[in-house]
């Protein structure tokens, strides 16, 4: 099942988007924005102009930091690009090695079997006398 949380962070993310708090903040602006013009005393316009530019460096400040994390995960998959690339050439490498040792192999039972065969005839020749015994 799905647990509270997940279901809290999933609306959150529907809502705001990736999660910064960006659609909040514009609204925030916004909203400073026209207080700031409506504002009666120099002091609460001072005041509503300070607002706005925390919300701007806010907002400045989570740009930043979603360009920081774009290049991060740039970075992030060209690194596992060139290690898949390891990878696939480490992986070709072996099926040439295996290759090797399969010819290897069969090279060594042919030698193993010509000298089983070589055996065998050395046997069956010292079983009969030598030229000069038969000459004799």
């Amino acid at each position: 099942g799905v647990f509270p949380l997940d279901e809290v962070i999933r609306k959150r993310l529907l809502i705001d988007g990736d999660g910064a708090g960006d659609d909040r903040r514009i609204n925030l602006l916004v909203k400073s924005f026209i207080k700031w013009c409506n504002s009666g005393s120099q002091e609460e316009g001072y005041l509503q102009y300070q607002r706005m530019l925390s919300t701007l460096s806010q907002c400045e400040f989570s740009m930043g930091k979603t360009l920081l994390v774009y290049d991060m995960n740039l970075r992030e998959m060209e690194n596992y690009e060139k290690i898949y690339k390891d990878i696939e050439n480490s992986i070709a490498a072996a099926h040439e090695k295996i290759s090797e040792c399969k010819k290897q192999i069969l090279q060594a039972k042919r030698i193993r079997k010509n000298r089983q065969e070589y055996d065998a005839l050395a046997k069956v020749i010292q079983q009969h006398p030598d030229r000069h015994e038969t000459l004799k």
